[in-house]
């Protein structure tokens, strides 16, 4: 049986947290445990009693506990409150920070703002820039979700010089290129569909999520923080409405999700 680990590490979003790990769960077929680290806390343990979800307190230093608890065969993801400002070299000590980039298996974290959670994930947004890195990722991301009738929205984002050149023929085109992009890179998510941007990634995914109705974004990154490394991810977890799914890829170097030729700004 696999499972979802629910770590709460501020009883101010312990019931987001917890709710977004039963629609995970949901997606996996899964159950949902919660882990607080640190002395008994009334807030959280009323929260996970009311999710219905069996907590397990621990005292002990939090990002090792939590760390160790993600390494567990059974757990396909951990589940935590997104960092409350936007991550810079400054917060590169807190707890997020630090399991974000240590974790080998998807983090989902959940924006502070989000209220209660998502109750289901029906529509995911998966931004994909034709690498094979990032159609690793929505290969991750459709194997967590492998049990659930879930639709999936791949954006591709161009920067203006990277734009391929259209005949006069463009309304025959794009469709035909958006097409053979979804089955070259998507193989594994047949009935994707596909929404294409000219610009900046982070001034076009925020609209997308909006526009499609989106419950979750997923990510595929390097975990990597260092400056001038993953500007998309710090912008969508810094601004995004709804849960953020962070996928560890290996073999990003080098590879842009932003858009064809981007580099390292997304990764």
């Amino acid at each position: 049986m696999t499972k979802v680990l629910a770590a709460i590490t501020n009883d101010s979003v312990a019931s987001a947290v917890l709710a977004t790990a039963h629609a995970i769960a949901h997606l996996s077929s899964g159950t949902v445990e919660a882990l607080y680290v640190g002395d008994e806390d009334a807030a959280v343990a009323e929260a996970a009693r009311r999710a219905g979800v069996t907590l397990h307190t621990v005292v002990g230093h939090r990002v090792d506990v939590l760390a160790r608890a993600g390494l567990a065969d059974e757990v396909v993801a951990m589940v935590l409150g997104a960092p409350d400002v936007a991550l810079g070299a400054r917060r590169a000590d807190s707890t997020v920070l630090q399991l974000i980039t240590m974790l080998t298996k998807p983090v989902v974290l959940v924006p502070r703002q989000s209220g209660t959670g998502p109750t289901v994930i029906s529509r995911m947004l998966v931004p994909l820039d034709g690498t094979a890195a990032s159609a690793a990722a929505l290969d991750g991301l459709v194997r967590l979700a492998a049990d659930a009738p879930v639709e999936i929205v791949v954006a591709h984002v161009y920067e203006e010089r990277a734009l391929p050149a259209f005949s006069d023929q463009v309304a025959h085109e794009v469709p035909a290129w958006s097409n053979e992009f979804l089955a070259r890179n998507c193989p594994s998510a047949p009935n994707a569909t596909l929404e294409l941007r000219v610009g900046e990634p982070h001034e076009h995914l925020l609209d997308i999520t909006r526009q499609c109705e989106c419950d979750l974004v997923a990510l595929g990154w390097s975990q990597d923080l260092a400056v001038g490394r993953a500007a998309v991810v710090r912008r969508m977890l810094a601004d995004s409405p709804v849960p953020v799914v962070l996928i560890p890829v290996s073999g990003t170097a080098g590879s842009g999700v932003s858009g064809a030729g981007a580099g390292a700004d997304w990764v």
